[in-house]
């Protein structure tokens, strides 16, 4: 199977489940808890695809100094995602969705070095990764969570996984249009299961907002 065949089956994952269809209850007052959250979570997962983003830039551009911020704001920004879940889930499980979230930007960052080194194998290899590693996080939030059905997260982050695999094919092929129509899709698309992981959270404790 190719690449080219992997990503596709992994954009096939993009439209949103019927679950996260289901309109919205009355958006909360603005200064509830349960809105707050919903922005900071928002905003993280945007910071995850931007920094990703630029990663993937810089190394396409040989551009070490970038690549490394890039690479230790992506780092940062994983830590942020998980500790977030530490006042409601406790230090354990943060930690554990941390390295989660590591293997994630593992298989990510070998996708676009392979990339660059024209390593068609170890391209292979990282999307292989990024597959068992949607799998992992969506078992871990699905277990945490009865909210977050396993199934659904595994077409969501599948679909992740998919958008960063096509970005950094199109950087690689100068096709630039091309990439600027996944970064719309791929903003879109992490900001509905920034929305979705902070529905179901609130509605497991709903005492806390």
């Amino acid at each position: 199977m190719t690449i080219k065949t992997l990503a596709l089956l992994l954009l096939a994952f993009c439209a949103q489940p019927a679950w996260s269809q289901t309109p919205p209850a009355s958006p909360p007052a603005a200064d509830s808890a349960a809105l707050t959250t919903r922005l900071s979570m928002r905003d993280l997962w945007v910071e995850h695809v931007f920094w990703i983003r630029n990663y993937a830039i810089a190394n396409q551009a040989a551009d070490k100094q970038q690549a490394k911020v890039a690479a230790d704001q992506v780092v940062d920004n994983a830590t942020k995602i998980a500790n977030s879940l530490a006042p409601l889930y406790g230090q354990p499980a943060a930690d554990q969705l941390l390295k989660l979230l590591a293997g994630h930007w593992g298989a990510v960052k070998h996708y676009s070095d392979a990339t660059v080194a024209k390593d068609t194998k170890g391209k292979q290899a990282a999307v292989a990764d990024l597959t068992s590693n949607a799998k992992a996080i969506a078992a871990f939030l699905a277990k945490a969570n009865p909210n977050l059905p396993e199934a659904t997260l595994v077409t969501m982050l599948a679909a992740h996984g998919g958008h960063h695999v096509s970005q950094v094919d199109q950087l690689a092929a100068h096709d630039y249009a091309g990439e600027a129509n996944t970064w719309q899709m791929m903003r879109t698309h992490v900001l509905a299961l920034a929305d979705a992981l902070t529905a179901a959270v609130v509605k497991q404790f709903p005492d806390k907002f």
